[in-house]
């Protein structure tokens, strides 16, 4: 059995990853630490889940194989390093860190520790959108992310929304090593708060697109793959639309496909844990994590000046 320490329990982590902790415990002894006592003792009752404690020497005195990141952004940076440090394979939630060069400092601390660093790009793991990437002939990739009305600092919105259709793009194309990027867009209201962000990147035979907006009028999320032979939409991770010719198909998951599964989260657990216990590959590799992570990093400096 596998020890594993889970830091953090905030809402992602108690709605997309401790349900899939719960479920994994005949493979997995969790931990759970927060500073919020609470919180701690609240959590790890609902979900069966044993706790470690309030701080992070909680965890610093059990064997751990490895350790789940839900903290802050802010926090990622000081805590991997840690963990990495110690020779305990780690998993996080985007983005790894807001310095690119700190991103590319962690990996590198990684590789020479010997251990996984996997960041939780959950929707390289939806099934409907490994079913895109796995599309023949491709000339385009489009991904957006809409939202009703919500404005945000910038650089906040970058690398907390901005992210996730960036890393989908690339993921849905392949991660084509000579891609470039082609140009950056960035609208903003009078407040100096983000309305829009596009990227555009070119690859050989290829165009891929990426963006947010804020203020769409609509909740959607929607990732466009064309091919020689038709085109593929995914709406919102849950509905494959196919078109070819004159025809339009529709499919959507299994009734009994957990949510967790059809977004992704439960996949990518499943594979970091598998990661962990076998000394497999990174189920997210460092050079295409790098190159999403850099993306938002030219995207983040454009913004910002």
């Amino acid at each position: 059995m596998l020890n594993i320490g889970v830091m953090g329990l905030g809402t992602i982590a108690t709605k997309a990853y401790l349900p899939v902790y719960a479920a994994m415990q005949d493979q997995v002894n969790w931990r759970l630490m927060t500073r919020n006592e609470e919180k701690l003792h609240r959590l790890g009752q609902q979900f069966n889940l044993p706790i470690a404690g309030n701080n992070v020497a909680a965890l610093d005195v059990l064997p751990l194989d490895a350790v789940m990141i839900h903290t802050p952004t802010k926090t990622h940076y000081d805590l991997v390093r840690h963990f990495l440090n110690k020779g305990i394979s780690v998993f996080v939630d985007k983005p790894l860190a807001t310095n690119i060069d700190q991103v590319k400092d962690l990996y590198a601390l990684a590789d020479k520790q010997g251990v996984l660093l996997t960041v939780g790009f959950n929707r390289r793991f939806a099934p409907l959108h490994q079913t895109l990437a796995q599309q023949s002939d491709k000339t385009a990739v489009r991904v957006m992310k809409t939202r009703l009305d919500q404005p945000d600092e910038p650089f906040h919105a970058l690398y907390d929304l901005m992210i996730h259709p960036v890393d989908t793009a690339l993921a849905l194309a392949g991660f084509p090593e000579t891609a470039k990027v082609d140009h950056f867009a960035i609208q903003k209201n009078a407040a100096g708060q983000l309305l829009r962000a596009e990227v555009a990147l070119s690859a050989p035979h290829m165009m891929v697109s990426a963006g947010i907006d804020e203020a769409a009028g609509a909740n959607l999320e929607e990732a466009t793959v064309t091919t020689s032979h038709g085109i593929y939409r995914v709406q919102d991770l849950s509905r494959l639309i196919t078109i070819q010719g004159t025809t339009q198909t529709q499919t959507y998951p299994s009734d009994w496909a957990p949510i967790l599964v059809t977004r992704g989260f439960s996949p990518l657990v499943h594979a970091f844990v598998d990661a962990v216990v076998n000394h497999g590959d990174n189920p997210v590799s460092p050079q295409t994590s790098i190159l999403s992570h850099q993306v938002i990093a030219e995207l983040a400096a454009q913004a910002l000046s």
